[in-house]
């Protein structure tokens, strides 16, 4: 299959926005008012980009749009979410991307690998931690990770962040799952907890911020695991967009970092 036919493949979410601007009526106010809006118009940029994020960035990613748009109502942001290392296969395969924004190290390594970016560097712009949280309720009754041995637990597959991560944390505590649901990425883990189809499942502390605003979950801490870190990376292609350059660049800014803050995430 050639690379404009897996182009046709890949699915996007686009977000955008606009905002509108309102004139002051005194003469000094007006001058310094239209200088200023003189000098945003110089700084804004225009067109669409394509970003490829890990699953876990799904609900932060329309908050951080939405604040970027504030200052570049003519954007739009075609936003991809999947597994890490799922996007990075799907770049290496022709799929357009302009920036990724790795889960963990290791599949931004990867990325790094490929022709698409080559002379790219990478820059963390937050960190997650894994955790064990219960269905709604916690049906199971459990309240340690030795209770998951006999419960049905879902768990992200091997090759992705979250199912590195769980291996690593299930390896510490000398655990093995009797039964277990393997999912493509953390949302897909999350989606499980949430509809209770399992008793339990390896999220992100940020899915079980979002989970709690609806549910009674029982949320328990991991030992031996380190908190992951999100690289971002501009493609070639992205260093030849400005919008992508400006996302990239606002990622790294003040309000990106409280967005991030407020659903979980940690912030250099």
């Amino acid at each position: 299959m050639n690379k404009s036919i897996r182009r046709a493949l890949y699915s996007f979410i686009t977000i955008s926005a606009g905002i509108s601007l309102v004139a002051c009526s005194s003469s000094d106010t007006a001058s310094t008012t239209t200088q200023n809006a003189s000098a945003t118009e110089a700084a804004r940029v225009s067109g669409t980009a394509s970003v490829f994020a890990a699953a876990s960035l799904t609900n932060v990613a329309e908050d951080l749009a939405a604040a970027f748009h504030e200052d570049n109502p003519d954007t739009k942001l075609e936003f991809n979410f999947a597994g890490s290392s799922a996007l990075v296969r799907q770049i290496s395969e022709g799929a357009p991307s302009d920036l990724f924004i790795s889960a963990d190290i290791a599949n931004m390594d990867d990325a790094l690998a490929l022709p698409e970016f080559a002379g790219a560097t990478s820059k963390v712009i937050a960190t997650n931690k894994l955790v064990l949280v219960t269905a709604d309720g916690n049906p199971g009754e459990i309240s340690e990770l030795a209770d998951v041995k006999d419960s049905l637990v879902a768990i992200c597959a091997p090759e992705v962040p979250c199912g590195t991560i769980t291996h690593e944390a299930l390896d510490y505590a000398d655990i093995e799952l009797n039964t277990s649901s393997e999912e493509a990425n953390v949302a897909d883990v999350a989606t499980k907890i949430s509809t209770g189809a399992v008793d339990a499942g390896f999220v992100y502390q940020t899915d079980a911020q979002s989970l709690a605003k609806t549910q009674d979950n029982t949320v328990i801490e991991l030992e031996g695991i380190d908190a992951n870190e999100y690289p971002m990376a501009l493609t070639t292609s992205g260093e030849d967009n400005e919008v992508a350059k400006a996302f990239a660049e606002f990622l790294s800014s003040d309000r990106a970092k409280e967005i991030l803050a407020s659903y979980g995430f940690g912030t250099n």
